[in-house]
């Protein structure tokens, strides 16, 4: 026989279900702006039912409530990541060929293509016999030489310190990883402690799933869940880089830019620039070349010299110092057979540090001290305007600008670069820049919309709808009067037959 206060209980786990809706839906409603939140619903089931005798069947015995789940798509969590990190990518490769293509504008009137020409329009001036014994134009000769090697200088400077930046960047980059490795390792300590009763942290999961977004952008990452090392039950979350933990549970795994060594291709230049190297606390070596992100853009950008495809600023500064190799060693071919105004020859136009042309012929054969674009100079010995080689011969003397002439043609030297004359040797490679820049911009673009669609999608399963989230709050506020109204009822019911049953017609 059934209770007389069944339906007392059926009715009041209809209240406490509607009430905890509704505690659900206002905790979603206050979360609507909360960045990586995810909606949360109640997941109900019908209570065990009471057979009847006879055979009549079974009689329910109202809702339990079984657990506040967390609305979310572990596939979509995966993709996002996956896209967030080719963005984090290609948007710091962006940033920095842009800075790239800003310090070597060619398109301004104080480009390099520019300041080249006039030093070329110089020597045109100084071959003309009227001019080929004129200091005013022998001055000028020397004076846009000098302003050529100050801005291939400059050029390279700007750079070098770009190459310092990103060093610095990708300490900083090390660093917030490392926070983002400490704050997942404390959240995973008190999911688990919060989950030891059998319930779901969602809050917390929530928090740390935002962590392991935001990671995702500097490198890429694998989650996995592992059983517990203890014996328990409980699921441990990992995370790697590589295959190596860089969270475990409770533990995070740092890395760290302590040590650091000088870069091989600035050494070769013979530059003294150190670098940091990215290693794990335990003093193994992060593997550079499998991990994706905005680590690799800024570790490219730092040291890729073009070889296996990754240019880095090292590449650019590779190819300013060959044309500025190839230029010096054709101009001081002809200039060095050619005869100053004081009847001598064998000087140079360009030396390294500024040394004289004889020191230069000492060294140029040594890689480290050879002509490159940090070190470019106009030669000491021209500072005496005599020097300048304009004549072919001494007997021509003071008249003859013939060797100016010759340099001057290097201009339309179709032969030196294998891209041509000096100014199509800049052109491509400003076209080689514009084309690395363009496919870093337009892969942002096209990361940025697709990181933008699996986000939208998540948002479809795991946002805040207001619309829903009100249409819920009436549906459960139906639920909770109606559920009180069948208890009023029930009492109505009960008060007949103990109170009035018997005493009608008294």
């Amino acid at each position: 026989m059934r209770s007389t206060f069944l339906g007392f209980n059926a009715a009041r786990s209809g209240i406490f279900a509607a009430q905890r809706s509704l505690d659900i839906t206002g905790h979603n409603i206050a979360n609507v702006n909360t960045p990586g939140y995810s909606r949360q619903r109640l997941e109900q089931a019908a209570s065990n039912p009471m057979p009847l005798p006879g055979k009549q069947g079974m009689l329910g015995a109202g809702v339990d409530t079984l657990t506040i789940k967390q609305l979310r798509d572990e596939f979509l969590d995966y993709k996002y990541r996956g896209e967030a990190n080719a963005l984090g990518y290609w948007r710091a490769k962006q940033e920095g060929l842009y800075y790239v293509e800003s310090v070597m504008d060619e398109l301004s009137e104080t480009g390099l293509s520019t300041v080249l020409d006039e030093m070329f329009a110089s020597f045109q001036q100084l071959s003309k016999p009227e001019n080929a014994n004129n200091l005013s134009t022998r001055a000028l000769v020397r004076q846009n030489a000098e302003k050529f090697a100050n801005l291939v200088n400059q050029t390279y400077n700007k750079l070098e310190k770009m190459v310092q930046d990103l060093n610095f960047d990708i300490a900083t980059a090390v660093s917030s990883i490392n926070s983002y490795a400490e704050q997942i390792a404390l959240l995973n300590s008190q999911i688990a402690r919060s989950e030891m009763s059998g319930s779901n942290a969602n809050d917390l999961r929530d928090q740390r799933n935002l962590l392991i977004d935001e990671l995702s952008e500097l490198v890429d990452v694998d989650i996995i869940e592992v059983g517990s090392m203890d014996g328990n039950t409980g699921r441990k979350t990992v995370i790697q880089i590589n295959g190596q933990p860089l969270v475990y549970h409770d533990r995070a795994y740092k890395l760290t830019v302590d040590k650091k060594e000088k870069s091989k291709f600035f050494e070769d230049m013979g530059v003294d620039l150190e670098v940091n190297v990215i290693e794990w606390e335990n003093g193994g070596r992060l593997n550079i070349n499998s991990i994706n992100g905005e680590l690799k853009a800024l570790i490219e950008l730092r040291d890729g010299t073009g070889q296996g495809g990754a240019k880095g600023i090292p590449f650019y500064i590779g190819e300013l110092n060959r044309f500025v190799e190839v230029l010096a060693r054709e101009m001081n071919d002809i200039h060095s057979k050619g005869f100053g105004l004081d009847g001598e020859s064998g000087y140079y136009i360009f030396t390294a540090n500024g040394v004289t042309s004889e020191e230069m012929k000492t060294i140029e054969n040594d890689s480290k001290k050879k002509i490159n674009a940090k070190n470019i100079s106009t030669s000491l010995d021209i500072e005496d305007l005599n020097k300048i080689a304009a004549a072919s011969e001494r007997d021509l003397l003071p008249g003859d600008g013939s060797n100016a002439l010759k340099l001057a043609e290097l201009r339309d030297d179709l032969g030196m670069f294998k891209e041509g004359k000096p100014e199509d040797f800049l052109k491509s490679l400003v076209s080689n820049l514009g084309v690395d820049s363009l496919e870093a911009i337009r892969n942002t673009e096209n990361q940025t919309f697709l990181t933008a669609q699996v986000d939208l999608e998540r948002q479809r399963v795991s946002g805040v709808h207001l619309d829903e989230e009100l249409s819920n709050m009436v549906r459960y506020q139906h639920a909770y009067n109606a559920s009180a109204r069948m208890i009023t009822t029930i009492d109505e019911m009960l008060d007949v037959i103990i109170n009035r049953l018997g005493i009608v017609g008294r």
